[in-house]
């Protein structure tokens, strides 16, 4: 998963495995500061540094928890995998069987709005530079079991949706949605549009493969 999940400058790195245990390495010198235990044989599936470091964080499929580097102490569990955060930290979303994507503040852990009722399993994702937009990319057969994950899970037939929402709003740009664009692409540094490189898009040109943005001010789909 294009997870983009550690918002914070720090001279630490962290990492899970499939036994429930979350390794704090020192980037420099490749020492282990901390190991963190979370449920014994379950795969831990996203890990976070967050605050410049002081605070750790990672998730299992259903359920998070926040630890304090500096004491090892446990300082928050939250009942949902926390699938990415802000770049400033802020805020975070969530995803729940069968299709509902949630928005949450932090460190105060509350729920802000819902962004999606009606979504196939989360693939990957990727929030603009001023954190205005979130992009999710969703497939059948996703969220994928422990013993299947990083992969999916086996399907005889699938579909793949990608959908734009606006966290102001907390709202789902429909205009984008309509497009039926199924790649995870890139927001310009200015986070002014969001560019769609080489590829076809049926629903303008199904010969013509071209170089599209999108207009996030606009909401209209240019070529450039």
């Amino acid at each position: 998963m294009d997870r983009e999940n550690t918002p914070s400058v720090s001279p630490y790195s962290v990492s899970g495995d499939r036994e429930g245990q979350v390794t704090v390495t020192d980037t420099a010198s490749g020492e282990t500061i901390r190991t963190f235990q979370m449920d014994p044989g379950v795969v831990v599936r996203e890990t976070f540094i967050l605050e410049g470091g002081k605070t750790v964080a990672a998730s299992q499929k259903d359920h998070a928890v926040f630890w304090d580097l500096t004491t090892g102490e446990e300082i928050h569990r939250f009942p949902q995998r926390i699938y990415g955060f802000t770049p400033d930290e802020s805020k975070f979303f969530t995803y729940e069987v069968p299709g509902k994507v949630c928005l949450y503040s932090y460190p105060d852990l509350t729920f802000v709005c819902q962004l999606s009722q009606h979504m196939g399993g989360l693939e990957s994702f990727r929030f603009s530079p001023d954190e205005r937009f979130l992009v999710i990319r969703s497939m059948t057969g996703f969220p994928s079991t422990d013993k299947n994950y990083p992969r999916r899970n086996h399907v005889t037939r699938g579909f793949v949706s990608t959908k734009l929402f606006k966290i102001q709003d907390c709202q789902e740009i429909t205009e984008f949605s309509r497009l039926n664009i199924r790649a995870i692409c890139e927001f310009s540094a200015d986070s002014r549009y969001y560019e769609i490189p080489e590829k076809f898009i049926t629903m303008l040109s199904p010969l013509k493969k071209g170089r599209w943005r999108f207009d996030l001010t606009t909401y209209q789909i240019e070529e450039f």
